[in-house]
């Protein structure tokens, strides 16, 4: 008991250190669990062991949850954080190994559900952060409160996450920082476009407009995850998977018995065609098994650490360059990316224009725009010539970004009315990209469904084709 009533001391010492002085708590916590790991081998007490982790995750979570500046962390926030999330994730891949040693396959789908749910609520609750922040900025600016004053009022006591984040965003404005670098400062999970917008919505004095499209972009998104689906994305990868494996079992165990007996029975008859076929797919098992675990082990990581970063459109990522290189060079993504930078460009082109600022500066600001890296190199092309003293129209025709662009600068076609034609435009690839988005959702997933029933029914026929072949040759035997 004594020994009992001396642990729980020093774990309440530690989980009050770790709360008021988390530095000092950082330094002896390892000390002092390498010291309990001692007196427990020499005291024979080696169910104690267990104490000195329990005692360390208790000191980490107090300095995690220790009071700090809401816009930066200290050395022993960010080691705990760091310490923690190696926990957590040593602790999933032990509980994966754990699922998949007692319940084979179908344990490791239940886990591989698990960690889809968790990271599908990590971006839903991220996306939903942003979208109350930059709302809550918009409001404020529309009803043309002091920035810094409205901030604190919806931010009031900093309990949680958002209450944080405003906190922090107010604080660098205080400081004399513009919004999107006070954004940048104290929130840099926000979603890169918007940083983007926002920063060159400032130069040209236009943020109340841009801000009230970057949240019309945000509720849209919000909107279209929220709609019921009736097959989840993940389901495709996880019935081929589950195909695969059945059908690398039966060819290598059954599929071998029923060749054996038509050779007896039928003097040297061969299986079907589809089982030959399938045979020959199962040879390559090796190579399938590890393409669907490079795609478990690294593409799906590296996927999800792609979403859960934001980008950076001034100094990009090198998988962001990797992903736009990809993204604009396939056919049907192309269309898409382009469109998408089309429309930030066209609205961007028209704030710009609406400020009095001129061609060559509205074009400027539009290479700060988080686009496709592809595309924005041809909005520097279109620059470089404007700049050079090349028609406008004919520049940006020149340079790839289309003729209904050239049209809305052509002088000698709509002289007077470019910044109506920018408008016109904008909503019509707004609308555009949300409805072609839309109709290939509706068409991929029928055609998905149909090549996994083509499949499903090659192997079971596949399958089935060698037992039908012995009931003939019976039958055969039986009546001649």
């Amino acid at each position: 008991m004594e020994i009992v009533a001396l642990y729980i001391l020093i774990l309440l010492l530690f989980a009050i250190l770790g709360h008021k002085k988390p530095d000092i708590a950082m330094l002896t916590a390892p000390v002092v669990c390498l010291l309990l790991v001692y007196a427990a081998v020499w005291l024979d007490l080696f169910e104690a062991i267990a104490c000195a982790p329990i005692l360390f995750i208790v000191t980490l979570i107090a300095v995690l949850t220790s009071r700090r500046e809401p816009d930066s962390e200290q050395w022993p926030h960010k080691l705990a954080k760091y310490i923690l999330i190696s926990c957590g994730f040593l602790l999933l891949v032990a509980s994966s190994l754990i699922l998949l040693g007692f319940g084979g396959y179908y344990g490791f789908i239940l886990f591989a559900f698990f960690i889809a749910a968790i990271a599908r609520f990590g971006f839903i609750s991220r996306d939903a952060t942003a979208l109350y922040v930059i709302s809550t900025i918009g409001s404020s600016m529309r009803q043309n409160l002091p920035l810094p004053m409205a901030l604190e009022s919806a931010a009031g006591e900093p309990r949680d996450k958002r209450s944080r984040i405003l906190s922090s965003i107010k604080k660098w404005l205080v400081q004399g920082y513009s919004l999107s670098e006070s954004i940048k400062r104290g929130y840099p999970k926000c979603p890169g476009y918007a940083v983007a917008m926002i920063a060159a919505a400032e130069r040209i004095d236009q943020l109340p407009l841009a801000m009230a499209s970057i949240e019309a972009d945000m509720l849209a998104k919000a909107d279209e995850r929220r709609k019921l689906r009736p097959v989840h994305p993940l389901y495709p990868l996880i019935l081929v998977t589950f195909m695969f494996l059945i059908m690398c079992a039966l060819a290598w165990k059954v599929i071998p018995t029923f060749s054996s007996v038509l050779i007896e029975m039928a003097e040297g008859a061969a299986l079907p065609s589809a089982t030959q076929l399938l045979i020959r797919v199962t040879n390559y098992g090796w190579l399938i098994g590890l393409f669907f675990a490079l795609i478990v082990i690294v593409i799906v990581p590296v996927s999800m650490l792609i979403k859960l970063r934001p980008r950076r459109p001034q100094k990009q990522y090198l998988f962001s360059r990797i992903g736009d290189f990809i993204k604009w060079h396939l056919p049907v993504l192309h269309w898409f990316e382009r469109s998408y930078s089309m429309v930030q460009t066209v609205e961007l082109l028209r704030l710009s224009l609406n400020a009095g600022c001129t061609v060559n500066d509205a074009i400027a600001n539009t290479l700060d725009l988080d686009v496709n890296n592809s595309f924005r190199k041809r909005l520097q092309r279109w620059l470089a010539k404007v700049e050079a003293g090349d028609n406008i129209a004919a520049a940006a025709k020149e340079s790839g970004l289309g003729s209904t662009l050239a049209w809305a600068f052509d002088d000698k076609v709509n002289q007077g009315n470019t910044l109506s034609i920018l408008e016109t435009l904008e909503s019509f690839y707004r609308s555009n990209y949300s409805y072609y988005v839309n109709l290939v959702r509706f068409i991929m997933w029928p055609c998905v469904t149909i090549v996994m029933g083509v499949m499903v029914g090659f192997v079971v026929f596949a399958i089935f084709s060698p037992g039908v072949a012995v009931i003939h040759n019976l039958a055969e035997l039986v009546y001649p």
